[in-house]
């Protein structure tokens, strides 16, 4: 089990590892928390999945015993509605169950803070020290639902903020790979105008997830039944949202285009409403295309380490302090943001950007001509599995402590331990070579290390070569 990683605390459901006792005694941590930070109110969400509402409804009660209010939803929701909900309630905490992309066997518990932000280590790590702590206040706490309205105010926000980006709206496929996007992407996409042709058989509830190849939207199987579906009704364009709907991907004429490549095309779709001097924000491991996109405006970039919390911390914070806003802000595993209603990246609102995109554009055309104005900019992760998290670590330290000095018969230039950065401390090891740049890091979620690789040459030919060429020796690591 992974405690507090990446995407919170995740791991398999079964007796000493994921279960009803690590959801209580989480709880009882976060609300222990709570009390010495002066906080109260914690708004809970649940995605589709096995145990899902139990462990919700269990982490109520912990909390309501603890002396904290409880406000829970009463039916499956997209995580990032969980962020809006906090920042709309004014809660101190917010806490979602899910494990997002993760096998079906798989549940998680993420934290939020009050801002709607995911927990950052430097509260995380203050929570785990409280593991195994209680406190009595001699008060019970109540168990309430949250509000109808949140949810209303939600998708309506979502609405006037992307409305202004549609063009001519077109017709669009839609799966929410049996998670909790089906109630909300349709519904969002019809209000902007687009006629909706939803995966039916990938619509329902199943925390099996039976109907489904891939839960994860970065990869290409998850969208078998979107191509199909796009081939009977003659539609360019088909969306898939994960099982928490906080990310989605695109298929444009059956070519599945990757987070990064969508990321560019919104960046530009985004870029010519962005007043001057504001930013985009994406992590360290997402591409450089945007660099000179942004540069060329007068528009700053920002980068934070692997994950959206980094992102959403940068803006409540360091953003703030600058008296800076930003534009838009995504990550390579199609996660995208804008506005100021949600602190976590949002598959709604990214259905509802890309339905804009390609109300406007043809993405492929525009893609192309992008990469002939800035370069040929070429992505891949590589996951290399392990038998444990442990094992994933251990290699991760062998792989800091003796660096290659030579990879694909390009010598190494550069090698840079994210860790010993004081700007944004990350377990992250960048290794660099002429025109390539190769960033390694433990999985946050699972028990691999994952590679990203990023590659810039004059042609897709040449980048396609010298990434599969990268990749063979990679996974010789």
């Amino acid at each position: 089990m992974i405690l507090f990683g990446t995407g919170g605390v995740r791991g398999i459901m079964r007796k000493g590892e994921f279960d009803e006792n690590l959801v209580m005694t989480v709880s009882q941590a976060v609300a222990t928390w709570m009390h010495e930070e002066g906080l109260n109110g914690v708004v809970i969400a649940y995605d589709t999945r096995k145990n899902s509402d139990v462990f919700a409804k269990l982490a109520a009660k912990t909390f309501a015993d603890s002396g904290i209010d409880a406000f829970i939803f009463e039916e499956p929701v997209p995580t990032p509605l969980l962020s809006f909900a906090v920042r709309e309630m004014n809660a101190g905490v917010g806490v979602v169950i899910t494990a997002s992309h993760n096998p079906p066997e798989y549940n998680g518990y993420k934290v939020y803070t009050s801002d709607g932000v995911q927990a950052v280590p430097r509260y995380t790590e203050k929570i785990a020290s409280m593991m195994g702590k209680s406190c009595h206040t001699g008060r019970i706490g109540t168990v309430n639902p949250v509000p109808k309205e949140i949810e209303k105010k939600y998708i309506e926000g979502l609405i006037e903020l992307v409305g202004g980006y549609v063009d001519s709206p077109k017709k669009i496929v839609y799966s929410p790979l049996q998670g909790t996007g089906a109630r909300f992407v349709p519904m969002v996409l019809r209000r902007l105008g687009f006629e909706v042709f939803c995966v039916e058989n990938q619509m329902g509830f199943d925390p099996n997830f039976s109907k489904v190849s891939s839960l994860n939207p970065e990869y290409d199987e998850a969208f078998d039944d979107v191509k199909k579906l796009c081939r009977k009704e003659n539609v360019r364009f088909g969306i898939a949202t994960d099982p928490d709907c906080d990310r989605v991907g695109l298929v444009v004429d059956g070519r599945k285009l990757t987070g990064n490549q969508v990321g560019v095309l919104l960046t530009q779709l985004l870029r010519h409403r962005a007043p001057r001097g504001s930013c985009l924000i994406k992590t360290i491991v997402t591409t450089d295309m945007v660099v000179p996109m942004c540069e060329k405006m007068g528009l700053r970039v920002f980068e934070t380490p692997t994950g959206f919390k980094y992102i959403g911390h940068l803006i409540e914070n360091e953003l703030r302090e600058l008296n800076l806003d930003y534009f838009f802000a995504f990550e390579e595993s199609c996660g995208y943001l804008t506005g100021h209603l949600v602190r976590d990246k949002d598959g709604v609102l990214g259905s509802a950007l890309i339905a804009a995109l390609c109300s406007k554009h043809d993405p492929l055309e525009l893609l192309k001509s992008l990469y002939e104005t800035y370069g040929y900019h070429g992505e891949k992760l590589v996951s290399i599995p392990f038998e444990s998290v442990i094992h994933a670590s251990k290699k991760y330290e062998e792989l800091k402590l003796h660096p290659p000095q030579k990879l694909a018969g390009y010598p190494v230039i550069n090698v840079r331990d994210y860790e010993n950065d004081p700007k944004m401390p990350s377990e992250t090891l960048l290794i660099e070579l002429n025109g390539v740049k190769i960033y390694v890091r433990p999985s946050g979620t699972e028990p691999k290390l994952k590679i990203y690789i990023k590659v810039v040459g004059s042609s897709e030919k040449e980048i396609e070569s010298r990434l599969c060429s990268i990749e063979r020796v990679v996974r010789q690591i």
